[in-house]
Order: C-alpha cells, then structure tokens, then sequence
C-alpha cells in the first residue's frame, strides 16, 4: 500500500484494523469465540500490483479430560471424556495388554467436540495404574492425562427409582393399616370382657365357709357316745 493511501477498515462487528509503524496490518478480535470461525480475506494493494490472502481462523480449546468406572454383564468398564476443539485422540496406559477399546465421537450444540473411549479391563485387574490420554490435534500436540478412576452407577434410571419409591410406601401403608386394625381388634375385646362379662356361678372356693360340727365329721363317734350314754342312765335306775 502506498503511504499516501488510505486504510480501509469495514468492519462493524468490534473488530479492529491495525497498522503498526513497520507496515504491517494486524486483525484483532476481541472476545474470540467459535462464532468468529471462518476465513478472512486480506486484500493488498500498492503502486505496482496487489496481493490478496485467504487466512483461515479455527478456535482451539484445550481437551478437558473426565473418567469414571462402570460394570457392565460382571466386566469392569474404564470410561474417558474427551471435550474441546479440535477433536482430541484418546490412547490409554496400562499394565496389561489391552483390546482396543470403543470410540464414540460427537459434536454438540456448543461447537466442543466430545470424544469417549470405553476400555474393558480383564478380570480381576486393577485400575490403579491405569491412565487415559487425550492427545490434541493442534501443532503442539498438546497431551492431557487422566488417572483418578472411581466407579460411578450410570444405570440407574428414573422409571426404576419411582417404581422402587412407590413399592416401599406401598408397603409402609398395608404394614400401618394392620397394625392399627390390630390395635382396634385388642382394644375391642378389652372393651367386650369389662361391659360384657357373663354370670358365671361361684366356684367352690368362693362359696362361705359353713361352720365347724364334730358331729359331722365324726358321725360314728357320736353315736357311740349317745348310746353309752343312753346305756349308763338305764343302769343308774336299775341299780337304784
């Protein structure tokens, strides 16, 4: 560009043309983000010709790792996370030789690309020295290790929790209603025995004691002695 050209800057979206003394121009994005992707035109011109340059501009997110544990049909499952721009590679550290493991990619609504890595471990293996890497695909090839591994219960679904809720207040209830119908059928033949008692006739023990007649008890006795007597008078008159 010539000195005693303008500077045309056109844009109306907060970005800034700048010109440094040394004659280079700079773009300056403010606030970068995924919405400001896409590719800049830089049109030169000057005295003897023009030059035009197509820059194209991605976003870059650092990968931010996660992971977890699962068990799935009695087979302990590691599980990696994989989130940010562009889409990392996920490669995993162990002390055994492992399968490779299942890779599902995608792209939600907030332009960060999501990778997961499902790892089957052998049986009775432990997770202790296993580690995932997330491997970014930017020139750096930045690397991000993840290696806390702790087992997270992914199965459980709603339907199962309000079903397993309403079966132990189903419970609770009849559990309640029968011990309150056993309380009311207590009290009920409580009441019955005190307004309800029936007549019964006194029992030998509780008849009164009739008094005490030595005769009664000694009716040989008795008779003997009545006769002795009767006896003794006869021959008390005869004698006189």
């Amino acid at each position: 560009m010539a000195n005693n050209d303008s500077d045309h800057d056109t844009c109306q979206d907060g970005k800034k043309l700048k010109r440094t003394p040394e004659g280079t121009y700079h773009l300056i994005i403010p606030n970068f983000s995924a919405q400001d992707e896409r590719n800049y035109t830089c049109d030169i011109s000057y005295q003897s010709g023009g030059s035009v340059e197509i820059i194209k501009v991605s976003a870059f997110a650092r990968p931010q790792l996660s992971g977890w544990l699962e068990s799935e049909h009695g087979h302990t499952v590691a599980v990696c996370e994989a989130k940010g721009k562009p889409a990392a590679s996920i490669h995993w550290e162990t002390p055994w030789n492992s399968s490779s493991p299942i890779i599902q990619a995608s792209k939600p609504q907030d332009q960060l690309f999501t990778v997961i890595s499902r790892l089957y471990l052998p049986r009775h293996a432990s997770h202790t020295n296993l580690t995932c890497l997330a491997t970014a695909n930017d020139p750096k090839h930045t690397k991000t290790r993840f290696s806390n591994f702790t087992f997270r219960d992914t199965h459980v679904k709603w339907p199962t929790v309000l079903v397993g809720v309403c079966a132990t207040c189903t419970i609770v209830a009849v559990l309640t209603g029968l011990y309150i119908m056993r309380k009311n059928v207590i009290a009920l033949s409580v009441f019955r025995k005190i307004c309800c008692k029936p007549d019964i006739p006194a029992s030998n023990e509780e008849k009164p004691q009739q008094p005490y007649d030595p005769e009664e008890l000694q009716p040989y006795a008795s008779y003997v002695q009545r006769v002795n007597s009767i006896y003794n008078s006869s021959a008390e008159l005869f004698n006189a």
